[in-house]
């Protein structure tokens, strides 16, 4: 080691970086067609995203899980990957993808995605990826991504009498991945994912095929928590990772992750998110504990955008606000009938002082409620939210009752208690990550 980096001091600047291209390449340790996590969530995570609905970043982790994308999302995210390198090697990468539902013309969702890496200026690749994700099955997804490779190498003194860049500095060729994601209930997702199904060609001189990927994940998703577990294996080479995200005031998250292979490789992630509006925010941190030393670790920060539905916030709030107010009022009838039985009882001294102060108690929830739903409507983007009369052909409802669950309320609307990932699909931005429903919450049937 001492040596080589001897060399790299009394050599060319240009001789260095060309070395580092040659030692991340040998090592492995570092491959962006074979990066499944490009944006900051996922890093964070460690790159256990194989069975986790990512949106803009399912085109990099696993197609198939932009089934649960339910409105137009952009993501934009910028990496200084593997800072502090003893050559001064600069390693920075950007990576732009929009995903959402296209219903309107094919049952499912796409995205596109665009990820480029650059190593001072010496040595780049990149990828154009197009992704289509539909429901096949109850529960069950499958998609597929085509992609544009390109790999690129600086053309200089050194480059220029090396045999090995005779052809040229640029070579690309088209790859293709394939993958499936599969909800059994709605805390638990599996995850499927094979990429580089055609074993592209990226190599100059010699053939240099990119090896096909195996990944398999598992997630579970608990109300504030979501834990994810991945495998992949790549050739010789194969890679264990583990994350955990956890969310509190439904606005802001924290992950970690970790991941180990062969040759050594360890890193430890960690991130923190914050959603305001529309809008969120990620950053994650990695460093690698063995497989690659003399690095103060990578950084990744990401910005996301949602659009469409969501985008009326105002609407959204009513909506809540109703719902608060609906199961108050039922709330408020259960304990009236409740006082009333009671004053015909032997336990009625005992009962009616706990039993009025309760109602006492929702009767002022529910002016607050009230209150509330009168300042939003005062407000002039809130107007469309206010309820509507029911018209011919409109989507069916279902208020939610005391104890029920997708599958029961499934077997009550369809029959079916089987059906109920098409209940959770239609309604992923109002129920719980582990499909917790609440009563008298209003739930869009299909």
């Amino acid at each position: 080691m001492k040596q080589a980096e001897g060399r790299i001091v009394t050599v060319a600047k240009a001789l260095a970086v060309l070395l580092s291209v040659m030692s991340f390449m040998a090592m492995r340790s570092y491959a962006l067609f074979n990066d499944s996590a490009c944006g900051a969530r996922a890093t964070a995570m460690g790159g256990a995203f194989t069975a986790v609905p990512g949106g803009a970043e399912a085109v990099c982790s696993n197609p198939a899980s932009l089934v649960e994308t339910q409105s137009p999302e952009l993501t934009a995210a910028y990496g200084r990957l593997y800072s502090g390198l003893t050559d001064e090697s600069k390693i920075g990468q950007g990576y732009f993808g929009f995903a959402g539902p296209v219903k309107r013309y094919l049952q499912g969702s796409a995205g596109f995605a665009w990820n480029d890496t650059r190593l001072s200026e010496a040595y780049s690749e990149t990828t154009f990826a197009v992704s289509y994700a539909t429901s096949v099955y109850r529960g069950l997804g499958t998609g597929v991504t085509l992609k544009y490779l390109r790999r690129g190498y600086v053309s200089d003194s050194y480059t220029a009498v090396d045999p090995v860049f005779s052809g040229g500095y640029t070579k690309s060729g088209f790859g293709a991945d394939l993958g499936f994601f599969y909800r059994p209930r709605p805390a638990y997702a599996l995850g499927l994912a094979v990429k580089n199904i055609n074993k592209p060609d990226m190599g100059l001189a010699s053939p240099d095929k990119l090896p096909v990927e195996i990944r398999a994940g598992a997630s579970y998703a608990l109300r504030t928590s979501l834990l994810g577990l991945d495998a992949s294996f790549a050739g010789s080479d194969y890679t264990v990772s583990a994350g955990a995200e956890y969310s509190f005031q439904r606005r802001y998250a924290l992950r970690m992750g970790l991941s180990a292979g062969n040759d050594s490789r360890r890193n430890l992630n960690l991130g923190v998110g914050g959603r305001f509006g529309l809008a969120q925010f990620d950053y994650s941190f990695s460093l690698p504990l063995g497989g690659i030393s003399g690095t103060m670790g990578s950084h990744r920060l990401a910005f996301s955008f949602r659009f469409g539905a969501e985008a009326d916030l105002d609407a959204i709030e009513m909506r809540k606000v109703q719902e608060k107010a609906s199961l108050q009022e039922e709330q408020i009838k259960a304990l009236q009938q409740k006082l009333d039985e009671s004053g015909h009882g032997s336990a009625a001294p005992a009962a009616q002082p706990d039993i009025a102060k309760q109602l006492e108690n929702l009767k002022t929830e529910l002016e607050k409620s009230r209150s509330e739903m009168e300042t939003l409507k005062a407000k002039p983007a809130a107007k469309p939210a206010q309820p509507k009369a029911p018209q011919p052909g409109a989507r069916r409802t279902y208020v939610v009752k005391d104890g029920d669950t997708l599958e029961s309320i499934a077997a009550s609307v369809y029959g079916d208690p089987e059906r109920w990932p098409e209940i959770y699909r239609a309604n992923t931005g109002a129920v719980g990550r582990g499909g917790e429903v609440k009563a008298g919450q209003v739930l869009v049937l299909p």
